[in-house]
């Protein structure tokens, strides 16, 4: 979800260049999804590309080569199966790109995309940076230097007419390279344009509101943590939590509930002292009172435990089959949100195990049940805490 900053940003620089602002949008949208920084809150989005490591070595530090391969941080040709291997989470990036500028830090940089528009560091000079380094930098200040990057690039590459015209096709050829169809960029971006449309009539009819930025995000989970409203992480991120949170605020208040800031929802929680209240017999529920009360997430859970409570027991007496077994957790994870991703580890590490599959059972087995029994507390803590009180 786009902040109400790059949102702005975006429809601004649009209307500079006699863009579509919802065809710049869609762009944005098909690289970043919205998302201007890492975890660190530092470092431009960004995602390292281990065949551009190994040609730009080539061209720049011939010598740091063979290191990099050895490293795993650089091979000759893209491939799909080991490109973005550990690139999956923030974390995941931010450590690769760390790795990989250990061997040499400015060629590390022109191997990798970055920021809103992606801009790929081996483009600095062409786009009148100093260095990949020095754009970088640039791109980490903040928003207006990554639209100006993405800007830059456009009309570099003479771009801007296709976006004018609404030729992804064309444009996704140019800005997103000859794989640009695999990758579906041009259908992406065409559909992302036509949700642009309609979400920018929205905002001038003020019926869509983006996520708020990052300085009043922080305003507003602090002061909504310090009255006792469940806002997760104070990170600045305006996610699902804190839009329940400044709901319920709103909704205490006899506000009209938009899980969004405004005047009047700034004014009163600026003046507020009244902590929120979660009923005793909520703050000591039990999981079995969620149980009788028909959580969805705690029956899908239990479900998947007995599962591997019986994975672990056919591993012991080595009579399963470890595909149909995961498989069978499989559809239960996927009923699970809190419990997304896990099982991409879990089959890597039954893999690894295969020449033992038994033991490759009773390991994914304990490793599954203990998971699911985590989601169960944390859905007992979200209870008791009052995060999903209306």
């Amino acid at each position: 979800m786009f902040s109400q900053e790059i949102v702005d940003a975006i429809v601004k620089a649009a209307k500079a260049e006699g863009w579509p602002a919802s065809a710049l949008l869609a762009v944005v949208e098909c690289e970043t999804s919205g998302k201007p920084f890492e975890q660190d809150g530092r470092t431009p989005a960004l995602l390292f590309e281990r065949h551009k490591f190994y040609s730009e070595l080539q061209k720049h530090q011939p010598s740091k080569l063979t290191q990099a391969i050895r490293a795993g941080l650089a091979i000759p040709k893209w491939s799909r199966k080991t490109q973005y291997k550990d690139q999956g989470t923030s974390a995941g990036r931010l450590a690769v790109i760390a790795k990989a500028r250990a061997v040499d830090e400015e060629v590390a940089n022109r191997a990798a995309s970055w920021g809103l528009g992606q801009t790929m560091g081996f483009n600095a000079e062409r786009l009148n940076y100093e260095d990949a380094t020095h754009m970088v930098g640039e791109l980490s200040k903040g928003i207006a230097e990554q639209i100006d990057a993405l800007v830059r690039e456009i009309k570099t590459d003479n771009l801007g007419r296709y976006l004018k015209a609404k030729n992804f096709t064309a444009f996704a050829r140019g800005y997103n390279g000859s794989g640009y169809a695999q990758n579906q960029y041009d259908t992406r971006m065409k559909a992302a344009d036509e949700r642009w449309q309609r979400r920018l009539v929205q905002i001038d009819n003020g019926d869509y509101q983006p996520k708020p930025g990052k300085t009043i995000t922080l305003v507003y989970q602090t002061k909504l943590k310090q009255l006792g409203f469940n806002v997760g992480k104070v990170d600045g991120d305006w996610g699902d939590l804190t839009t329940g949170a400044c709901s319920a605020f709103q909704r205490r208040e006899g506000l009209k509930v938009t899980g969004h800031p405004n005047d009047e929802t700034t004014a009163l929680l600026d003046t507020s002292e009244d902590r929120r209240e979660v009923a005793p017999e909520r703050a000591k529920a039990t999981v079995d009172d969620l149980r009788s009360a028909g959580s969805q997430t705690v029956s899908t859970a239990d479900k998947g435990s007995l599962m591997s409570k019986i994975m672990v027991g056919a591993g012991a007496l080595g009579g399963a089959q470890q595909t149909g077994m995961l498989d069978s957790v499989q559809g239960v994870v996927d009923q699970v949100s809190q419990f997304k991703g896990i099982m991409d580890t879990v089959h890597d590490l039954a893999h690894s195990l295969a020449p033992y599959w038994w033991v490759g059972i009773i390991v994914v087995g304990f490793i599954t049940w203990r998971c699911f029994g985590s989601v169960i507390k944390r859905r007992l803590h979200d209870h008791q805490t009052g995060v999903h009180l209306g």
